[in-house]
């Protein structure tokens, strides 16, 4: 969030022009010109603190802060050894690493949702969901915050008579604690701008490529 100078009064008169750089319950750091300055919030006028709680009330509502989040969905894919014909199996099991690459903003109380898409192997035109999953994301400044999922056992036979569905993708989103986007990401890229309506589907949900409702979406779990 932008901010501007202002005059800032301490509980004793004096007075600097400052802008805000950050936050917290407690204490506020100041910018003058090139110098920051972490200050009590206490030490400040009462008009002061009430536009400080102001500013931070909507800079922690609106910052869509700097974020390295790796993806890894543990997929494994291979020929069922116990079937003469010739069935696949696959897994997955994904892991989600979230760093929080800035100086001062804490990330608190964010929420994740993850869908994993799979593949109809009968019409390749028809996709549908594999795996849902929701999880909560706090990190302090420069940490980094983990999350691991269920790892989730399929078979599939892609070569006729096919059978099942196979592994296709993934999205991912990210909000605050006020509800605001800050992060989001779609595993192929053609689903990007559809993250908002696959998000919703419930396990086993069938959809083609313009995220239109289909049958015959039938997961062979292992």
């Amino acid at each position: 969030m932008t901010s501007h100078s202002r005059e800032f009064t301490s509980t004793d008169g004096k007075k600097i022009n400052a802008e805000i750089v950050t936050a917290t319950e407690d204490e506020v750091v100041l910018k003058m010109g090139a110098r920051e300055f972490r200050i009590p919030i206490a030490r400040l006028s009462e008009p002061d603190r009430k536009h400080i709680s102001e500013w931070r009330t909507t800079a922690l509502k609106n910052k869509i802060p700097k974020l390295k989040v790796e993806i890894y969905s543990g997929k494994s894919d291979r020929r069922d050894k116990n079937d003469s014909y010739d069935d696949r199996t696959g897994s997955f099991q994904f892991k989600v690493k979230i760093t929080n690459e800035e100086i001062h903003y804490q990330l608190s109380d964010a929420t994740a949702k993850l869908v994993v898409i799979g593949e109809d192997c009968d019409n390749s035109k028809v996709y549908g969901v594999m795996q849902t999953n929701s999880f909560k994301v706090s990190a302090e400044p420069g940490k980094t915050f983990e999350w691991q999922g269920k790892p989730f056992h399929f078979e599939y036979d892609d070569d006729p008579p096919t059978h099942g569905v196979k592994y296709y993708g993934y999205v991912l989103q990210l909000k605050n604690s006020s509800g605001k986007v800050i992060y989001e990401n779609a595993i192929p890229k053609k689903f990007e701008d559809s993250i908002n309506k696959i998000l919703p589907l419930k396990y086993s949900a069938g959809f083609d490529k313009d995220i239109r409702s289909r049958d015959g979406f039938y997961i062979y779990k292992r």
